[in-house]
């Protein structure tokens, strides 16, 4: 027979091994609690002694009470998403010594009094994200100097406290991004000398001093996208030699100092898109040599100078989208041979230099789309051997002679990724058509009457051979393509045969005009560098015209 205390003993033990009860309302997931009751109108005070994570998620908590997690002291984590908080009281998280991660997002918490962080020494990073917080107070951060981020992005403040940073030399990440900020003291930044990552963007700057960065000797991101800036003082990035991405996209620059980006001789990523810039400062770039990727797309610029991009060996992505240049000069690219992307779309350029592109073997995407060029260059993308996506769309394409180069390189890449809505603008009798769809004769360069050595034919000539003399036609290369002045009527041919007839009676914009009645006949000089020959069409209908 057993002793008498082994069934005790036995439920003591299964007693010892079952978990503690999940509080009402939550989930419980080994340490990790997850609670989204709509009933939860408090912290539970049965939280598990071994939780190490707690998420409320659209609770209608309205306030935490002093102490309210003084149960659960092994919590790591504690975050309260879209839920309806109004009020964190003083040492709301006190008895959490092991808190590393307090996030309160998308709650209407209008206010924070001074202590509602106290005592979290080990808190690394502070989440509070999409609330309504419009003040705080300059003793908020006291205490904690292990912080390494600290987000308040989506909030409603418009001004902070000149030392409401000092405690935070730790902190690596501040982001004050979608806020109503209108102006930064020079003192604001100055203690966080250890922040990497700076985010500004989405707020109402209009102006920075020229201090306002200085002591920020690691910083590698900075956000200024997004404001009201109209002008960079001389200076501003003094100091920041570690900076490796400036975001400076949607303000109102329009002007930069020559010298404004020269202390950052790391930087790999600037965005300058959508500002009011009309021209680039000579040396802008000329101490910027670890460049990557620029974006200048949505300015003003009309013109830009040969030697702009002379000191930027390394750049890859280059955006000059949506300005309003009308050319480019010849060798602006020459210095940038590792030029991968490259965007020109949105501009006025009516021609490329032939050479624009020849350093450029690294060259993968050009985009030349809506632009009011009529043709390109013969051998210009000869060196761009890993082009593999080309836009050409939206230019007013004159479908002729000067462009059978770009005809045949299509062709010889058929197999890459270009655009194929690429349409004819001209000459009249090809305007609709897809560029990549025409055949190499179509391409034809009408010749005015009396422009080489064939004589023009007169309406009523009696003898055809005076114009189409069979002893030039011999010595004439083959196929030749001959045309009307106007280029509805084209006739293509090799030294014997021809192959091929095309004929608009009218303009392709309307069904009037000078067509031909039935039982009626029409004649035409075609023009071709091989010389000129005569076409006769005559239209009969059977039985009179029936």
């Amino acid at each position: 027979m057993l002793p008498d205390y082994l069934p005790r003993l036995a439920l003591l033990l299964l007693a010892a091994r079952l978990p503690q009860a999940c509080p009402v309302g939550c989930n419980c997931f080994k340490g990790e609690l997850v609670c989204s009751s709509e009933d939860l109108v408090d912290v539970p005070r049965d939280l598990p002694e071994n939780a190490t994570e707690i998420i409320f998620v659209e609770t209608p908590l309205a306030a935490i009470q002093p102490w309210a997690f003084a149960n659960a002291s092994r919590l790591s984590k504690v975050v309260f998403l879209d839920c309806g908080l109004r009020s964190l009281q003083a040492e709301a998280f006190a008895g959490l010594p092991a808190l590393e991660d307090l996030e309160v997002t998308g709650s209407p918490l209008g206010g924070l009094p001074g202590e509602a962080f106290r005592n979290l020494s080990g808190l690394r990073k502070l989440t509070l994200n999409f609330n309504l917080l419009q003040v705080l107070p300059e003793e908020l951060f006291q205490g904690l100097d292990a912080l390494e981020a600290l987000h308040l992005q989506g909030n409603r403040l418009q001004r902070l406290p000149a030392a409401i940073f000092q405690p935070l030399g730790a902190l690596c990440l501040l982001n004050l991004a979608q806020n109503l900020l209108g102006q930064i003291s020079e003192r604001l930044l100055a203690p966080l000398a250890g922040l990497q990552t700076l985010k500004l963007s989405d707020n109402a700057l209009a102006t920075l001093p020229p201090r306002a960065f200085w002591g920020l000797g690691g910083l590698r991101e900075l956000f200024l996208d997004g404001n009201a800036l109209v002008e960079l003082p001389e200076g501003l990035f003094s100091g920041l030699g570690a900076l490796e991405q400036l975001w400076l996209q949607h303000n109102a620059i329009g002007h930069l100092p020559e010298a404004i980006f020269s202390p950052l001789a790391n930087l790999t990523f600037l965005n300058l898109q959508g500002n009011r810039l009309r021209a680039l400062p000579g040396g802008l770039f000329r101490q910027t040599p670890s460049l990557a990727r620029l974006s200048l797309s949505g300015n003003r610029l009309e013109n830009i100078s040969g030697d702009a991009f002379a000191n930027t060996p390394k750049l890859s992505v280059l955006t000059l989208s949506h300005n309003g240049l009308a050319g480019l000069p010849p060798g602006l690219f020459d210095r940038v041979p590792r030029l991968a992307k490259l965007y020109l779309a949105g501009n006025n350029l009516t021609a490329l230099d032939g050479w624009l592109f020849r350093n450029l073997s690294e060259l993968e995407l050009l985009s030349l789309a809506n632009n009011q060029l009529t043709a390109l260059p013969t051998g210009i993308f000869d060196e761009n051997f890993r082009l593999f996506h080309l836009g050409l769309q939206g230019n007013p394409w004159r479908c002729d002679c000067h462009l059978a180069y770009l005809l045949d390189w299509l062709r010889e890449y058929s197999d890459h990724h270009f655009n194929l809505q690429t349409y004819c603008a001209s000459p009249q009798y090809l305007a609709g058509q897809l560029l990549p769809a025409l055949e190499a004769e179509q391409l034809v360069c009408p010749v005015s009457p009396g422009s080489h050595r064939a004589r023009a034919f007169p309406e009523a000539a009696e003898d055809p051979s005076s114009i189409w003399d069979p002893e030039e036609e011999a010595r004439a290369p083959a196929p030749c393509t001959y045309s009307s002045a106007d280029g509805t009527v084209a006739l293509a041919c090799d030294r014997e045969v021809c192959r091929w007839l095309r004929v608009r009676l009218s303009p392709r914009e309307t069904l009037a005009g000078p067509g031909l009645t039935l039982n009626s006949t029409r004649d035409w000089v075609l023009e071709s560098s091989c010389g000129s020959v005569r076409v006769t069409l005559s239209i009969n209908a059977p039985g009179g015209g029936g």
